[in-house]
């Protein structure tokens, strides 16, 4: 069990006379260090700083406050707006001075923050302090500080390039002289807006929930301003979690007008014309396979054996291109939103649903228009010859993963009756399968991470959490998309085409030696010059497979490498350890799909003759955008499962439950909540009995004074104190866990 604590009452004088007397900022930490207090007194003293800060008592910047006092001491100097005050430090060189870098500003609900560099390089550490007014997701300038030795790098925000939003919701709050916008989402670090007349709205009330713009900060000072745009309405109130995530990450959620009316425009009817250059497939036994909530099929699959041992595969993909040209209010609503965002409950498409669940999908027993890359495959799974061409198709089924997957492993079925497609599932599966064991052989890493799935009943409503891994139906469309996309990708680059190509590079050999010491801790000998080819990590990967720390190492292992992203050159794709790659299987909800769609179709026009259609002309502004949208897309579909896991427990607070510890880390440890199979991240200040200090190289929590130590496998009892469904929080007691005993050589 762990030890209790005393508390004592916190007066506002005695918060002020500490503020007064430090003369300086103070973190709501310090603030407690100096008054004595417990840990648990910390929501209390944030509490009454908000309070303070509200009635213009102390002075806020981020998670830092000071005494208003400090004010007329500084109001003498001047401040270039965004430009961090620590520039005017002395200029003399410091030894460990290190680049000026740009990256993404990461903020954390501790008041210090990270800022992701990219191209596999290491975050940079950003103190409580050093953010410079950055709010979570900004592109910001960074000077960043390596101290001999250590590759970990420490820095300040000097300048902020790029904001990640400019609107947010906030709580507005009039006092008698100030009016303030709260913001509702306490994880990005802006502290209360100023709301000045001018950008006010006078007739909404004091409490209203409302949609404010960020403005510039003024430059003698360092509030941040906002002007209120509109109260919230009704409908958001009533999904306000959700609401806030579309807001948080710029979620475009409703078409323009025009959109809609320009998308209903198309005829119903797909209508094909045998005098075209388009190839009639519709004699070939195309089938989609997907999810059974789907309702876009981008992409069919068929195969036939050419009785030497060799396959003719057929990978047909809706042609998005015919309808959606360059310019027009669909492809600008489309490029703005750079991809589908897909959530438990629904999806918020890329395309109007009249061509993304319509007319570009591949649906079965109806003429659809595609591009098919066409591949000669040999035994060994190596392509021999393609062509790429425009089509047109009608899908004999639209099959499920589920029902593909049982036929496959057991040879019944329940759902699948013709048997020219059960025949062709199993072609298809053994070329497949040597499509794999290609990839594997040439050195593509293949991870085994289970897919968390959240089970929904008819009212879609959460009933639980499932994990699968991935089945021999999802390996199938798998193999066959990858064969498609590296083909296109080489064709592109041969033809020097303007299309956009998916990169992965090789990991940053200072994070491969830090992998290196972790791994020799498990008697796993890791050279980092040997991991710079991928098909060595297949050989790590397989030595941890029954080791408790399984999931950790593999997450080590994968945060060791590069972030994918959209390059207007091929540069290759380290983890599928492929020379050439991009993506052509997903442009009903991938916009750098369509790009290299529209590369091929205008190539495939000005050769035969006619006028080709228009190009995309792809720039690395565009890449790069198109990078960041996915980002923000995968940040909102993560985010959507932690609301609903938060919505569903919050019957259970009060409850004591039994967790599992799944990986540990700097600021606390991940755990399953074993009734449930729901995964939480919960913070280190959770545990109140000791000081914890993560142990990098041996992957556990340790106690400062007890020595206990907290690693993957121990179990925890909890408590749930706290689920709030809008900041997608949830609290723990820990009441008791059953750690390992430290070991001889702690």
């Amino acid at each position: 069990m762990f030890l209790g604590t005393t508390t004592m009452k916190i007066k506002k004088s005695s918060i002020l006379n500490v503020l007064r007397s430090g003369g300086s900022w103070m973190s709501p930490r310090a603030i407690r260090e100096q008054l004595k207090v417990s840990k648990d007194q910390g929501p209390k003293v944030k509490s009454i700083l908000r309070k303070l800060v509200l009635k213009k008592l102390i002075l806020q910047k981020g998670n830092l406050f000071a005494h208003s006092d400090l004010r007329t001491g500084h109001q003498h100097e001047k401040k270039k707006s965004f430009e961090n005050p620590r520039l005017r430090r002395s200029k003399k060189a410091s030894i460990r001075e290190a680049n000026i870098l740009e990256g993404r500003f990461i903020a954390t609900s501790k008041g210090f923050g990270f800022v992701n560099i990219g191209k596999g390089k290491s975050d940079v550490f950003i103190p409580q302090g050093d953010q410079n007014g950055a709010m979570d997701g900004d592109l910001v300038e960074v000077r960043a500080f390596t101290k001999p030795g250590n590759d970990r790098s420490r820095g300040y925000v000097q300048k902020i390039l790029q904001r990640s939003t400019s609107k947010m919701l906030a709580k507005l709050v009039r006092g008698r002289r100030t009016t303030l916008a709260i913001p509702i989402n306490q994880r990005n670090g802006v502290p209360p807006l100023v709301i000045l007349k001018e950008d006010d709205q006078s007739t909404v009330e004091s409490g209203t929930l409302v949609e404010v713009e960020l403005l510039s900060q003024h430059g003698d000072d360092n509030e941040l301003y906002a002007k209120v745009l509109q109260p919230v309405s009704k409908e958001i109130r009533e999904n306000l979690g959700f609401n806030l995530i579309l807001t948080e990450n710029q979620i475009r959620s409703e078409f323009p007008v025009e959109t809609q009316e320009e998308a209903e425009a198309f005829s119903s009817r797909v209508v094909y014309d045998a005098s075209t250059s388009r190839v009639d497939q519709r004699n070939l036994g195309f089938v989609t396979i997907d999810g059974k909530t789907a309702r876009d099929f981008d992409d069919a699959v068929f195969a036939k054996s050419n009785g030497d041992g060799s396959w003719q595969v057929y990978v047909a993909i809706a042609d998005v291109a015919h309808y959606v040209r360059p310019g027009s209010t669909i492809d600008q609503e489309a490029y703005l939103r750079g991809t589908s965002v897909y959530f438990p409950t629904h999806a918020i498409p890329m395309l109007p649903e009249n061509l993304s669940n319509n007319l570009c999908s591949l649906k079965p027993d109806v003429n659809r228009f595609t591009l098919t890359c066409e591949m000669l495959i040999d035994s060994t799974g190596w392509v021999q010859s393609y062509r790429i061409y425009e089509s047109v198709i009608r899908s004999r089924a639209r099959l499920v993963y589920d029902d593909v997957a049982e036929f496959l492993d057991t040879g019944q079925t329940r759902t699948i009756r013709k048997k020219e497609i059960l025949d062709n599932l199993i072609l298809m599966n053994e070329v497949a399968k040597v499509l794999q064991e290609k990839r594997t052989k040439r050195g593509a890493i293949n991870f085994n991470f289970a897919e968390q799935q959240i089970e929904l009943d008819n009212q879609n409503l959460m009933v639980g959490v499932s994990k699968k891994f991935q089945s021999s139906s999802m390996k199938l469309i798998e193999q066959f998309m990858l064969e498609a996309n590296e083909t296109v990708a080489k064709h592109c680059t041969g033809n020097r085409l303007p299309a956009l190509y998916r990169v992965h590079g090789s990991p940053d050999l200072s994070k491969l030696e830090r992998l290196k010491k972790v791994f020799q801790r498990f008697d796993i000998p890791v050279s980092p010059n040997s991991l710079s080819d991928s098909g060595q990590f297949n050989k790590v990967l397989e030595s941890i497979e029954n080791l408790t720390n399984k999931n950790q190492l593999q997450i080590i292992l994968l945060r060791s490498m590069a972030l994918a992203t959209y390059e207007t050159d091929n540069q290759g794709h380290f983890g599928l350890g492929a020379k050439y790659y991009s993506h052509f299987t997903s442009p009903i909800r991938r916009y750098p799909d369509l790009v290299t769609h529209r590369a091929l179709k205008h190539e495939l026009h000005a050769k035969l003759g006619i006028k080709p259609s228009p190009n995309s002309n792809p720039s690395m502004l565009m890449a790069e955008y198109l990078s960041e949208q996915e980002r923000r897309a995968e940040k909102a579909e993560s985010e959507s499962i932690n609301l609903m896991k938060v919505n569903f427990m919050e019957k259970f607070i009060g409850q004591t439950m039994e967790g599992q510890i799944v990986s540990t880390e700097n600021n606390g440890f991940r755990v399953e909540l074993l009734p449930h199979e729901i995964d939480w991240f919960i913070p280190v200040e959770a545990l109140q009995d000791d000081n914890y200090i993560f142990d990098e190289i041996n992957l556990v929590l340790q106690g400062r004074r007890t020595k206990r130590i907290l690693e993957a496998g121990d179990k925890v009892e909890l408590r749930l104190t706290r689920a709030d469904t809008l900041h997608r929080l949830m609290e723990f007691d820990i009441l008791g866990y059953s750690p390992k005993p430290p070991s001889s050589q702690d």
